[in-house]
Formats: structure tokens, C-alpha cells, sequence
């Protein structure tokens, strides 16, 4: 009987641990207040998480596109020629495929910027290569 009882507590859910989780998110919403926070269906809680974890991975990337280029550039400056390396072999996390895509009026948009000549040549510089 205690073996079985020392069993269930281990299964059961982990409410500080996960309660820490939201903490540590900074969420300040009422609905996650302590005196709340058990309330919540479980499900619920599970796609917050699933969300907020999404939102910090790609804030986190955002953050490490300056370093990942100049991990990138060092790389290629000690490689050689022939190997040029993707800035997504540098960001902590991957990318979700198509997210780094542009849209159809975006791009048609920057054609016009610059074949209008709307755009600093340095602009032009970095962004002719996506363009095509």
C-alpha cells in the first residue's frame, strides 16, 4: 500500500513546478494569480505553455541574429571558399519552416522601393540577395 501511494504522488502533477514556469514568463493577466492558478483547466494551462514557450524561442532568435551573423562571417572568413554556412546552423533554436518566407506583397512592395530608387544603397545591398 505505501509502495502504491509513494507511486501516485510521483505520477501526480507537478502545480509548483508549473506555476514557477508562468512566473517566470512575467505574465502579470489576474487569471494566473496564485489564488486562481488552480482553477484552470488543464488543458488550457498545457497551450499557454506550449505558447509562451513558442513566443520566448523566437523572441530568443530574434535577440541572437546579430551573433549568429558574426559566428557566420567568422566561420566563412576560417573555412575558406566553397563553404557558406546558414544563419539558422548559428541561432539556439530552429526556425519553423515557411516562417522565414516573405510575402508576395512584401517582396513586390521592395521591388517597387527599389526600382523607384526609395531605398539607400546600403539597404539594397542587404536585401537584393532575398529578393532574387
Amino acid at each position: 500500500m505505501e509502495q502504491s501511494c509513494d507511486q501516485a504522488i510521483n505520477r501526480s502533477t507537478d502545480w509548483t513546478g508549473i506555476y514557477c514556469r508562468f512566473l517566470s514568463f512575467a505574465i502579470v493577466d489576474p487569471i494566473f494569480h496564485a489564488e486562481r492558478f488552480g482553477r484552470l483547466p488543464i488543458v488550457f494551462l498545457q497551450a499557454c505553455l506550449e505558447n509562451l514557450f513558442e513566443t520566448h524561442k523566437e523572441q530568443v532568435n530574434a535577440q541572437s541574429i546579430s551573433t549568429a551573423k558574426l559566428s557566420g562571417l567568422v566561420f566563412s572568413a576560417l573555412s575558406g571558399k566553397g563553404k557558406k554556412p546558414s544563419l539558422e546552423d548559428f541561432l539556439p533554436y530552429e526556425i519553423k519552416k515557411g516562417s522565414n518566407d516573405l510575402q508576395e506583397e512584401t517582396v513586390a512592395a521592395m521591388k517597387w522601393a527599389l526600382k523607384h530608387e526609395k531605398m539607400p544603397p546600403a539597404i539594397v545591398g542587404l536585401i537584393g540577395a532575398e529578393l532574387g
